[in-house]
């Protein structure tokens, strides 16, 4: 592989190369996996990265690709020399005669880096996929933005280390949870969706898509019981294995609606548990939350350091005041993960789970969110 193989403008590369690089991991036992497959596709280059786990793919459309031996790069070297350029620059890729390197040029910069062999690289195929469905990047973008905080760091428990896709009835769910809190979102099945296989989103696919994802187009979704893939705008793929794993039966943790609630807009809350988290420890970070007829009470205590509270404006809709106990963090993310301006607090007794909703959520929406946040002893 010597000589000329193609060239064309930087706008067109970085954006790929930057997508795949996610792919690709920091550090890597193996030399290849750090490595990008430069391929030629019916016309178009073709880039891709992968982690064994999960694949990204970019096809690039451009004048003048003639087919091409297939040959790897370092992803991290060549998406940066690339970010480097000015705006404007068109980059040629040139095989050395060693065979063992690859020029890339634009104007008067020059890069040479080492090429490992394409036919080692290693692939992730799809298989069989039963069910597809198109959803709106905004739509996945939302799943991802009101579940994710919940999903379990815990490698002893994989089976949560990912978001719960499933059918309920009608509609889609995805729900995450550490044992701790619990997010839920259900909205109306996709036409596709139907008889789908329930599935576990691995987090680190889930944290890729979040910066894949626009707002504006559709994505595909096909999916079997152990991949999925998402076709996204601009010729992005991405190639992921499943969980392995069954989901346990989260509705058994999903209180009843309890006959105490509180309406809390939720910036003045966020801002105030922030405030109030300046002293919890790291071991501790239970919050007092006292919620009154209009008032709800924040108190910190850290045996070490002092106490902190504060103090924010609510409705008690119906019911008693309540004084629970809630990890303060967890509260926090669920807030920030929420969106809107208001939610709905239902409280049971101290020890029992509470279930939250958005203010103004009907019975039987198009559109469902639900978060439960487990108690703390205080």
């Amino acid at each position: 592989m010597t000589g000329a193989l193609f060239h064309l403008p930087r706008e067109a590369l970085l954006p790929a190369l930057a997508a795949v690089n996610r792919a690709v991991a920091k550090r890597n036992t193996i030399p290849l996996l750090s490595n990008v497959l430069l391929s030629h596709d019916d016309g178009a280059l073709t880039i891709t990265g992968t982690d064994l786990d999960v694949e990204i793919k970019a096809r690039v459309d451009a004048e003048g690709i003639a087919p091409f031996q297939a040959f790897t790069l370092p992803s991290a070297l060549l998406h940066d020399a690339m970010r480097k350029l000015p705006d404007g620059a068109d980059i040629s890729f040139t095989g050395d005669p060693n065979g063992a390197s690859m020029t890339i040029a634009s104007g008067r910069a020059r890069f040479r880096l080492a090429i490992l062999p394409a036919s080692d690289f290693p692939t992730i195929s799809a298989g069989e996929l039963s069910h597809r469905f198109s959803l709106s990047e905004r739509t996945f973008a939302a799943i991802i933005a009101t579940t994710a905080f919940a999903i379990s760091t815990e490698e002893t428990r994989y089976y949560l280390n990912g978001i719960h896709l499933h059918q309920d009835g009608e509609k889609l769910a995805a729900v995450a949870t550490d044992g701790h809190r619990l997010a839920l979102m259900r909205l109306s099945l996709p036409d596709g969706g139907a008889g789908m296989p329930p599935i576990i989103l691995p987090r680190r696919t889930v944290l890729l898509l979040a910066t894949l994802l626009g707002d504006k187009e559709a994505i595909d979704v096909a999916l079997s019981d152990n991949k999925i893939l998402f076709s996204l705008p601009g010729g992005v793929t991405i190639t992921s294995k499943l969980v392995d794993g069954t989901y346990p039966d989260y509705q058994r943790v999903i209180p009843p609606a309890n006959a105490n609630r509180f309406k809390v807009s939720i910036e003045p809350l966020a801002k105030a548990l922030d405030r109030v988290l300046t002293l919890s420890s790291d071991n501790g970070r239970a919050c007092s939350f006292d919620f009154g007829d209009d008032a709800l009470n924040l108190i910190v205590i850290n045996p070490d350091q002092g106490e902190a509270n504060d103090q924010v404006d609510i409705e008690r809709i119906e019911g008693e005041p309540v004084k629970i106990g809630f990890n303060s963090r967890y509260c926090l993310d669920m807030l920030n993960a929420a969106g809107g301006a208001e939610l709905i607090f239902e409280l049971g007794a101290p020890g029992d789970p509470s279930r939250i909703i958005p203010a103004g959520q009907a019975d039987g929406a198009a559109t469902e969110t639900m978060f439960v946040l487990m108690p703390m002893r205080i």
